[in-house]
C-alpha cells in the first residue's frame, strides 16, 4: 500500500478509525505505530526514555558515538517495509551495507575465527579449528532452517494472547527440541570448544544467555544465511533517527519521558491510560 509521505499525511484520508496508543518505542513499538498509522488510526507512541529506540540507544564518549544496543541488521526488508508503507524508500534515508565477514572472533591465545558471508569461506575457517565440524555446521544449518520455518515463518506474526494458541504449538516446539538452549543445540552439532562459543553468541546480541535462551533463537543461523548481515552506516542510532523522522512525517505523535502507571479497560477495549503524576492520554475508547 502506497500512502502520501508529506507532512500533511493525516489529511485527505479515510475517516479516522479510532485512537491507538503504543507503549514502548523500541523497534517493535515503532513498527506497530507506523503500521497502525498506515491503516488510518490516530496513533500516539510513548516511552519512558528520553529517546525512542528501546535497547538501541546511543552514547558519546571520547568524541565518538557508540551504539549501546544492537549493532547489526539481519532482516533488512522489515525496515524497508516501514518506509514503503508511506511511499518512501529506506535507502533514501539510511544506508545498509552488507558485511563480510559477518563476525570476527578473537580468542585467548591469539586464534581468530571469521564467520563469513559465504558458506564456503565459513567452512574454510571451520577447517582451521576442526575439519570434522564442517559436517556439523551443515547439520546445524539444517536444524536452524527447520526452526526458522516454524518459529519465524509460522509464529513470528501470530499473537500469543490466548492459552489455546500457545498449546497448539507445543508439538512443533517439542519436535524442534526447543527445550534445549542455544548452546545446547550448537553443542549437539559442533565439537571444538571455540567453535561452540562462536556459533552460540546470538542471544548475547539481545542481552540473552546462550546457556539458558531457548534453542528457538538458533533460527538466526538460517535467517542470516537467507538475508545476510548488514551494518547501518552511521550506526544503529542513525536508523533510529530516520525512523523517528518517519513517525513524525506520518503524523504519529511521539511522547517521551512518559511512565505509564495504569491502563483501564472498558468492554475489552482500553478506555484510559494514566501516566505517573500526569493526566491520562486516552479519554475515549481506543486500542493498545
Amino acid at each position: 500500500m502506497k500512502l502520501n509521505s508529506s507532512s500533511n499525511f493525516p489529511k485527505g484520508r479515510a475517516p479516522d478509525l479510532g485512537t491507538v496508543l503504543v507503549i514502548g518505542a523500541g523497534f517493535g513499538g515503532i513498527a506497530a505505530a507506523l503500521r497502525m498509522r498506515a491503516k488510518g488510526f490516530e496513533v500516539t507512541l510513548v516511552d519512558r526514555l528520553t529517546a525512542i529506540g528501546g535497547r538501541a540507544q546511543v552514547f558519546e564518549r571520547g568524541g565518538f558515538r557508540h551504539d549501546a544496543g544492537p549493532t547489526v541488521i539481519t532482516a533488512p526488508f522489515l525496515f524497508d517495509e516501514l518506509f514503503e508503507l508511506f511511499g518512501e524508500k529506506r535507502s533514501d534515508h539510511v544506508e545498509f551495507r552488507s558485511l563480510d565477514p559477518w563476525y570476527r572472533f578473537y580468542f585467548h591465545g591469539g586464534r581468530q575465527f571469521d564467520y563469513c558471508r559465504s558458506i564456503e569461506d565459513t567452512n574454510e575457517q571451520i577447517r582451521k579449528f576442526e575439519p570434522r565440524d564442517v559436517k556439523g555446521y551443515e547439520r546445524l544449518l539444517a536444524t536452524s532452517k527447520a526452526i526458522f520455518e516454524v518459529g519465524f515463518e509460522q509464529l513470528a506474526s501470530r499473537p500469543f494472547h490466548k492459552i489455546r494458541t500457545m498449546v497448539t504449538q507445543i508439538p512443533s516446539l517439542f519436535r524442534l527440541k526447543s527445550y534445549y538452549s542455544v548452546a545446547g543445540i550448537v553443542n549437539r552439532h559442533l565439537k571444538h570448544p571455540q567453535l561452540r562459543q562462536a556459533f552460540s553468541i546470538h542471544p548475547l546480541l539481545v542481552g540473552g544467555n546462550p546457556f539458558s535462551t531457548t534453542s528457538i533463537y538458533a533460527l538466526i543461523h538460517y535467517l542470516e544465511r537467507k538475508w545476510g548481515v548488514y551494518f547501518c552506516m552511521g550506526g544503529t542510532g542513525k536508523l533510529v533517527e530516520a525512523l523517528h523522522a518517519l513517525l513524525l512525517r506520518a503524523g504519529v505523535k511521539v511522547e517521551l519521558n512518559v511512565d505509564v502507571a495504569e491502563i483501564t479497560l472498558k468492554q475489552r477495549f482500553s478506555h484510559r491510560c494514566r501516566r505517573r503524576r500526569w493526566s491520562s492520554f486516552l479519554r475515549r475508547q481506543g486500542h493498545l
